[in-house]
């Protein structure tokens, strides 16, 4: 995969259903480095403030997982939804998964998701929800957009490498144009 020299946070952001948690384990068995996914973790140290019973999620406590992984001082590739869980001063590279609006729409029902939950996803991706939730904690040089739907690990390697493909490639409008009725 040729010589990557990566410390600290690296990222993994996107809709439910993208393909983040593929991604993310690849890249940390990849560096040999810990995965972490921060959904898991706030369950398990009991960082959760309630359910939303609604979107049938957990609210995590953002501060309490990010004061956690403000201590950690190795690389490590975090998974997450949550931007504002992360430090941002830990931060060296974010990778948005993205996901064409008909292929998340299959991965989302295939999850048993509602059809609201499913709508209100489609929406935060068609809308470059995951790309602005990367720019919470990064600047737009640390971050890297790269399509969870084709399964390309070579554009991984690249987002490691340094050979970015840079953000504000996707546009999903015709796509999610195209499946509205459907949802």
């Amino acid at each position: 995969m040729g010589n990557i020299n990566i410390s600290g946070l690296i990222v993994v952001i996107g809709t439910p259903g993208s393909g983040k948690t593929r991604v993310a384990k690849l890249i940390a068995e990849s560096l040999g480095c810990r995965y972490l996914n921060v959904g898991e973790l706030s369950l398990e140290k009991g960082y959760v403030l309630g359910r939303d019973e609604e979107r049938g999620s957990y609210i995590i406590d953002e501060e309490r997982v990010r004061e956690e992984l403000s201590r950690i001082e190795d690389t490590i590739v975090v998974e997450t939804i949550s931007p504002y869980a992360i430090p941002q001063d830990k931060v060296s590279l974010v990778i948005v998964v993205r996901c064409r609006p008909s292929i998340l729409l299959e991965r989302l029902r295939e999850r048993g998701y509602s059809k609201s939950k499913i709508r209100e996803n489609l929406e935060y991706e068609a809308i470059d929800g995951p790309l602005f939730d990367a720019m919470q904690i990064a600047d737009v040089d640390k971050i890297v957009e790269i399509d969870g739907c084709e399964g390309n690990d070579e554009e991984i390697y690249d987002a490691l490498r340094g050979i970015k493909k840079g953000v504000g490639r996707f546009n999903w409008s015709q796509d999610f144009l195209s499946i509205l009725e459907e949802i």
